[in-house]
């Protein structure tokens, strides 16, 4: 049985993943730097391996959370993703290409064998529906 923190759900656990769980517990404690392991008297404090036994006010402690905020870049994610399936196969080449990948619009025209004002033109167009969703 396994009880996560932040719904306090209780749920059984294959052997697999309890096993891997506990791996991760061992690991973190190998992590653990000496100074953190020993007492003022040598001996060894034992180290916090549950949330539930963590004070509110701890802050540098091994298990805090990531700091970073993904909303941006998640949004960001979702958004271009909405764009790459609103361009068509030509658009969505030119796309990768040119703006991905950083190819000049004339390498990519001679390469494809196109005029470099289709390209200019699909690009622009490109443009266009970004503007429109990314706002």
């Amino acid at each position: 049985m396994v009880r996560i923190k932040a719904t306090g759900e209780i749920t059984e656990v294959e052997r697999s993943v309890m096993q891997v769980l506990r791996s991760e517990e061992k690991r973190l404690r190998r992590t653990l730097s000496p100074e953190q392991g020993q007492s003022r008297e040598g001996k060894a404090v034992p180290t916090v391996l549950s949330l539930d036994l963590l004070p509110e006010n701890v802050t540098d402690s091994i298990w805090l959370a990531d700091t970073r905020d993904y909303t941006e870049e998640i949004a960001t994610k979702m958004l271009e993703r909405i764009l790459r399936e609103s361009l068509t196969p030509t658009q969505y080449r030119i796309y990768q290409a040119c703006i991905l990948n950083g190819i000049s619009y004339k390498a990519y025209a001679d390469q494809m064998g196109v005029s470099y004002q289709s390209v200019q033109n699909a690009i622009r167009l490109i443009q266009k529906k970004a503007k429109n969703i990314f706002g």
